[in-house]
């Protein structure tokens, strides 16, 4: 089921959506929402920071869940 929403998360099997009237309002939301957001994807990874469709569920070596190097994180525990 697709439904507008402005919520982060959906239920399962609900994929929520908003519309925007420019990407300056897109960029404001994403900015208060920065802390919150996991990933964001785009058609050709477009916008700043996304990925492109069918990318989102795998992950490059280098990137790091929420930004942080687990092993390097274990490496420094002292």
């Amino acid at each position: 089921m697709i439904t507008e929403n402005e919520a982060l998360v959906s239920p399962i099997s609900v994929l929520f959506y908003e519309t925007y009237e420019n990407a300056e309002e897109l960029n404001t939301k994403i900015d208060e929402n920065l802390e919150k957001i996991q990933c964001m994807v785009s058609q050709n990874a477009w916008f700043k920071n996304s990925l492109p469709f069918g990318q989102s569920q795998s992950p490059k070596l280098w990137d790091y869940a929420d930004g942080v190097d687990t092993m390097q994180f274990l490496l420094e525990l002292k």
